[in-house]
């Protein structure tokens, strides 16, 4: 019988005397970064193909140039979901007057900065990663959304793309801790 080793959880928890930062690699979906590998060899076939048929046939081009756009807005949200699955992280770090959640990619970063003293309600709420949901389509590829939420005013947000309940539990607990208020 194999003994089942103790998880430690992806992310890494560091504290100073100013602030807190929590760095959140993103989870491997290793059959999405294979698959993805193989469609974005295809994709780039694809591309190119159409970029010589628009450039060397005297044909109507309308369609072509529509199905271009297209294909490379799919193949751009493509590369950009297997960057995330790959090499993505997010990054919390929490000051005594600022939340900022980072989404960080090799060539790519995006911030949001939040007050606060407007946080309100932290807590854990299981995600609803149903790929073909509209409300939460985002989460099921791992780019958005979490299982770490937060009030902020009248609106919710969330951080911990696909983290385990037990992980988020902890990051919240070492959050409170420190931020009683929240």
């Amino acid at each position: 019988m194999a003994k089942v080793e103790v998880g430690k959880g992806r992310s890494a928890i560091e504290e100073t005397t100013s602030d807190l930062q929590i760095t959140i690699p993103a989870k491997k979906n290793y059959l999405l970064i294979l698959f993805l590998s193989f469609w974005l060899v295809g994709w780039a076939v694809g591309e190119v193909t159409a970029l010589a048929m628009i450039l060397k046939t005297e044909t109507p081009k309308l369609f072509m140039l529509a199905w271009l756009g297209a294909w490379t807005v799919g193949g751009a949200f493509a590369m950009y979901t297997w960057l995330w699955n790959v090499m993505g992280q997010e990054i919390i770090n929490l000051s005594n007057t600022e939340l900022r959640h980072v989404r960080r990619l090799p060539v790519f970063q995006r911030s949001k900065e939040y007050d606060l003293s407007a946080v309100s309600k932290l807590r854990v709420q299981a995600q609803d990663s149903l790929m073909f949901s509209m409300h939460n389509a985002m989460e099921f590829w791992g780019i958005s959304g979490g299982s770490v939420v937060f009030d902020y005013g009248h609106s919710t947000h969330k951080f911990g793309a696909q983290l385990d309940e037990a992980e988020a539990n902890h990051i919240v607990t070492i959050i409170k801790q420190r931020y009683k208020n929240l």
